[in-house]
């Protein structure tokens, strides 16, 4: 059943990128033929998309990517042995579990406190707009706590064998 729901959230969240995706690619044309074949520059349209691709980067990166698909530099890490790989991936999910968490208060306080300020052209809220980051952070804390679970108590060869493959070969 959890297998079920964690494939539907992740279609989801892989749908909701995508037409953020075409979403900001209309814009984008919008923008580019409004100014340059009707000579009306459209401003508002150069915030929008500036905007979306901020959300659309920090929500594929929480919700869309798997861990095998962020840049890491595993020179060292891949010679060592796969225990040692696991207590390696082990201390530094604990790591950053660890730096998200004390920051998080702060980062929050502050897109609260952001919300005495608005866009210059579309007037959104700020705090709306930097909240991505803090859901960034806690789908992140909360991805890295499961991961770190697998290597403690779960099938920690497979976990380690899904960080390094290629988003096809574990699909």
């Amino acid at each position: 059943m959890m297998t079920i729901l964690t494939q539907w959230c992740s279609r989801l969240a892989t749908h909701i990128a995508t037409a953020g995706m075409f979403l900001l690619f209309a814009l984008f044309i919008f923008g580019v033929v409004m100014r340059h074949l009707f000579g009306m520059p459209q401003t508002w349209v150069d915030e929008a998309v500036t905007l979306l691709a901020a959300w659309l980067v920090f929500w594929t990166a929480a919700f869309v990517l798997s861990f095998s698909e962020y840049i890491s530099f595993d020179v060292i890490y891949r010679l060592f042995s796969p225990a040692i790989q696991r207590i390696v991936v082990m201390l530094g999910s604990l790591f950053f579990i660890a730096v998200f968490a004390v920051s998080i208060y702060g980062i929050v306080d502050f897109i609260l406190f952001m919300n005495i300020s608005t866009t210059d052209m579309l007037r959104i809220p700020l705090d709306r707009v930097y909240a991505i980051f803090a859901v960034f952070l806690i789908a992140m804390m909360v991805r890295l706590f499961i991961l770190l679970l697998r290597l403690a108590f779960g099938e920690w060869r497979q976990a380690l064998i899904e960080l390094e493959a290629t988003p096809q070969e574990h699909v």
